[in-house]
Parts: structure tokens; sequence; C-alpha cells
């Protein structure tokens, strides 16, 4: 019982060239009856055998694994579940690398998977139980590159008698052959009930199935017009006038250059039953409210599609022709483009369906995002206007960094250096770009001295402290008298007297700083040689000419060098006196200390 393979209704195999030479990712699809499926009827494995055309020899053997199962769609669930229709897709699945030596015959190979037996209730072949069936793929030499052409996911779906039929069969082809579809009769091969399983004993071809009476490759569901396939675009069609299970397959050639280089074969079955001829009414799909026909879409917002809602009524969504497995309930948030439409059946009655309008999602052209702006760099303390492109259905999103900003206009002052990013959004269509600027902010400083003294006549070098982000700075010094530069970084000042000096830094880009130095003109010292502490009032005290603004330091020591008076700044002249005497007569040391030189000599007490 293991062996029976009654739940399968239909299948196929692949074969996908990968991205190294001679390797190929192999796939056996299989259709289950859910009906009839038990544990112990499915395989967790399959083996594909590989044979040589030109003779029939096994030239290899490939074991796949069971990888996933997934539910057929049915868009009538009344009709579905009246006639307890449930369909499994079930695959396995395996990447082999083939041996070139063993594949380079021109006649090419074939590739097929063998089992007994057909489900009892097909109508349009003898004896059914008793057959088996052959899933089957031709490939050219590994010398040409090929893939093999891979079927739709079809719908689940049914046959309603003497209503119209058509079902999308189609194919896609990775390599762009040219692909040719007809109806052919299915294979029973070399299998049967008392040896179900395909081996790989030596054969010369594969039986077909013996149709039944009145049945052919013409009529496999008998009809007016019987079952047809459209040749170029794989659909089949069918106004079926006869009640029953039929099984048949689609064949699909693939020819490159007008030479025929494979094909593959899928078994299918189709059930026809009475349906009512009750038909609810036809259904229309909308977007906010308003029937919809052609929509753009972007990802960054999904679009929901809806349409009337009632309690009897069922629904089943469709992306360009496929039914969408889950979608169900009136609305749909389209997350794709492609053309959507919507089924409509009735909840408690096996009837006709029908379809919506066709509601095309394009893909929406997203807005520009440009940020312009006078400079990339500013000055400290300075503003920058960022400024968005401008469209009447635009919305803006800015960002400091990884900082969402409050600001959602069109404008962006600034005053920080960081990088700022645009998110431009047209409310349209729900389509984004984006843009960024890097924004640098530019620290510029300069520092002199707030005062300096020199003596009249002699030069001073002005030496700033110049401090600069963006590279070097121009030099502006002011006013020129006295200078012997004003644009040197290190001028030479003489001035004639006391005088304020500015200097002004410019950057690269405009930034200014400026600082200010006051220059005090100084005589030379006056010193006297004696003087007479007596009280007469006649040169009573050691007066020093020109000394209030440049003496730092004045020391004056008697011969056994004591300080007998120390003064800084020299705040008030000597009196002669020492600890509130009067020093002796005589002669004394003095050390006068200045920003420019060290004054020594001997002053003489006389009284």
């Amino acid at each position: 019982m293991s062996a029976n393979a009654r739940h399968i209704v239909g299948g196929e195999i692949r074969m996908e060239a990968t991205a190294t030479a001679n390797r190929y990712t192999m796939t056996l699809v299989q259709f289950w009856d859910e009906n009839t499926l038990t544990n112990g009827n499915t395989d967790q494995s399959a083996e594909l055998l590989f044979y040589r055309k030109r003779d029939n020899r096994l030239v290899f053997k490939s074991n796949l694994p069971f990888v996933s199962r997934r539910n057929v769609s049915y868009q009538n669930q009344a009709c579905a579940a009246y006639r307890s229709l449930k369909t499994i897709e079930g695959t396995y699945k395996s990447t082999v690398t083939l041996p070139p030596s063993d594949f380079d015959d021109p006649q090419g190979y074939y590739i097929v998977w063998e089992r007994c037996c057909r489900n009892d209730d097909i109508n349009n072949i003898d004896a059914p139980g008793s057959n088996g069936m052959v899933f089957y793929l031709e490939f050219p030499p590994l010398t040409t590159q090929n893939s093999s052409p891979v079927f739709s996911f079809p719908n689940g779906d049914y046959i309603c008698k003497d209503q119209t039929f058509s079902m999308n069969m189609s194919a896609r082809d990775a390599d762009d052959d040219e692909l040719r579809y007809s109806l052919v009769t299915p294979m029973r091969g070399n299998t049967g009930r008392t040896n179900p399983i395909g081996n790989d004993s030596p054969k010369s071809g594969y039986a077909l199935v013996n149709w039944s009476a009145g049945i052919s490759d013409q009529n496999m569901i008998p009809g007016s017009p019987s079952l047809k396939i459209n040749e170029r675009n794989g659909n089949l069609t069918v106004v079926a006038d006869q009640l029953g299970l039929y099984v048949f397959t689609i064949q699909v050639e693939e020819y490159r250059n007008g030479v025929k280089i494979g094909l593959v074969r899928r078994d299918f079955q189709l059930l026809v039953i009475e349906c009512s001829k009750n038909t609810p009414p036809e259904p229309f799909v909308y977007h906010e409210k308003v029937k919809a026909n052609i929509l753009e879409f972007c990802e960054e917002r999904p679009i929901v599609l809806d349409t009337e809602t009632a309690p009897n009524w069922s629904y089943q969504w469709q992306l360009n022709g496929q039914n969408i497995p889950g979608e169900t309930s009136p609305s749909i948030t389209a997350r794709d483009t492609g053309s959507y439409a919507v089924v409509k059946s009735f909840k408690d009655q096996c009837s006709r369906d029908t379809a919506s309008q066709l509601v095309k999602l394009v893909q929406g052209t997203p807005p520009p995002a440009i940020i312009s702006r006078a400079t990339d760099t500013i000055c400290a303390g300075k503003e920058l206007s960022l400024l968005a492109n401008e469209g009447n259905t635009y919305s803006y999103e800015w960002t400091k960094g990884f900082e969402k900003l409050s600001e959602n206009g069109k404008t962006l002052k600034v005053s920080e250096q960081a990088w700022y990013h645009l998110l431009v959004r047209d409310e349209k269509n729900g389509c984004t770009a984006r843009d960024s600027a890097r924004v640098s902010v530019e620290e510029i400083s300069v520092s002199l001295p707030a005062r300096a003294s020199l003596l009249r006549g002699s030069s001073l070098p002005l030496r700033p402290k110049v401090e600069s982000t963006n590279g070097p700075v121009s030099y502006s010094w002011f006013p020129p008298e006295g200078l012997s530069s004003t644009t040197d970084s290190v001028p030479t000042v003489t001035p004639d007297d006391n005088r304020a000096y500015v200097l002004q830094v410019t950057s690269p880009i405009g930034c200014i700083a400026s600082d200010t130095i006051n220059l005090f003109v100084i005589d030379r010292l006056f010193i006297p040689d004696a003087f007479s502490p007596n009280g007469d009032g006649i040169n009573d005290l050691f007066v020093i000419r020109n000394g209030d603004d440049q003496i730092e330091d004045i020391r004056i020591f008697n011969r056994w060098g004591s300080v007998v008076y120390q003064n800084q700044h020299y705040e008030s002249p000597w009196d002669g006196r020492y600890r509130e005497s009067f020093v002796p007569a005589g002669s004394y040391i003095y050390q006068i200390k200045t920003p420019f030189l060290m004054y020594e000599g001997v002053i003489t007490v006389i009284y």
C-alpha cells in the first residue's frame, strides 16, 4: 500500500542550470489529492533516471529529497467544498553535478520518473487504476547551456459543464527560447500493480495510456469545443459537455534558432462538475473608494484594493491570473506590480463565478530628490539654507545624522556641522527618493596681546596666534602707519606714538576674525647721578624721568649688597630712607629692569 500513487494527480520535472558549469538544480513536482493523501503513501525521496536518447542507455541517477509542500488555491470555495477539491503541491529537489563526458551525445538525453498507479476515478482512459504515470523531460548535451521551461504554479480549478473554461498552463524559460505548447497522450510507462515503483532496468520506451471509447488526443475532455491549448501562450480552453475526471498531458517544446533542443511534459487532471448557472453580480475593484484601472505602485507604500462585500459572497484575489494563496477577503494589500483582479462566487452555492476588471499596478516613478545650497561650508555662527526640490504633491522629511528633525518644509536652515539627509515622498503614489548634503562649519580665530611697549624709534614684530579649520588665511593690518606690511602674517611695527593696531584674518571662504593690540611708545630713561634727601626741597628724591610706563622693577643696594630700596613698576621715587631712617651719604648701586634693557649704575647720596 505504501507504493500506491493514487494521491498523485499530476506533476513534472525541472532542470535548471546554476552558475557553476555542469551543475544543475533538479526538481520533481507532484500534485497531490489531499483526500487520498496519507502519511504512508508519500515518498521521502524520489529517484530521477537519466538516459541517452540514441540508445536508451542509463547514464546517471539522482535521488531528490522531499523539501516542501504548499496548498493550491481554489477560487470558488463553494464548488471546491461541494466536490472536496483539495490539492497540494509537493516538491523534491537537489543539486547535482553531471559528468560532461557522459552527456556529450548530440542527440541529447531524457529524464524520467515512473510510478503506479493512477486514480481509479479517471473517466477518459481504460483501467486507470492499473495505469502508471511517467514524468518526462528532454535536454540537449551539456555543451549547449540550457535550463528547461518551468511551468507556472496552477490555480486550483475545475470545469463547469457546458460553460466556457480557460486555464493558464504557460511556462517561463530562463534562456528566452521559443516555447511551443501542445496536448499529448499521457504515458503509462512500465509500472503496474505488481511493480509500482519505476526502476533503472533497460527499457525500449514508455507506453502511452489507452483512451476510453470515444476519447482521443483530439478530445481528451469532450466538448464543443473539446480541450485545446494555444500553441503560443499555453492557455487551455474547453466547453465540456460530459461530467467526469479527465487526465491529460501538456507538452512544451523549446526551440533555439529554429531548432528544437528540449521538451518537458506536465501530467494534470481536471474535474468537470455540474454548476448552477446563477452568476453573482460582477465585482469591481476600488482604491480609496474610486474604481481602479491603472495605479502607480511603490513598495514604500503598499496599495489597498477592495471590492463590495456581502455575507453570501466568497472572494479570491488573483495576480497576473494566478490565485494568491490566503487572499480570500474583500480587500487585499498589494505589495508588488502586476495585474490584480478579484473573483467573486456564492459562498454556499456551487455556481459560476465572475471576475472583476483588471487593475494594473505599474512601477511608480520616484520623485527627484535634490538638496540645493549656496555652499558646503559655512562660517561659525552663520546659517545655511538647504533647499529641497519643489513639487505640488511632495512631502519632505529632514534628518541630521540619525536624528529626525521636526522641520517638514522644503527649506531647512542649519548652523551645525553634520550630514543632513532629505527624504522626498510623492504623496500621489507613495514613491520616495533621498539625497544627502555634508555641511562643514569653519572655525577661525585670532589673538594678539592686549598691549605692548617699545622704545621710541625701535621696532617690534607683531606675532598673532591664528587658528583656522579650512586652510591658510589672508591678513589685513590697519592702520598702515608704522607697519612694514599690512598683509604679512608677522609684520614689523615702528610707531611714532601710542597707537592701536587691528588685525583682521579672512579664510578662503570669507570667514573673518579680528583682534587689537595697543602699543605704547616709551622714551629712554633719564637716571640722575646723585640726589640730596636733606629736606630742603631741592633734589630731595631719586627721580627717574620716563620711568612710569616702563620700569618693571627697581632695586638699590648698599656697599655690603643689602637692598635698601625696591619697588615694582616705579610706583614712587626713592626718598633716601631705609627702615624709616635716611641712609648715610655715599654711593649706592641701582638695578633697573625694563622690557627693553637692564640698567645698572651708581647713585650718590649727598647731604
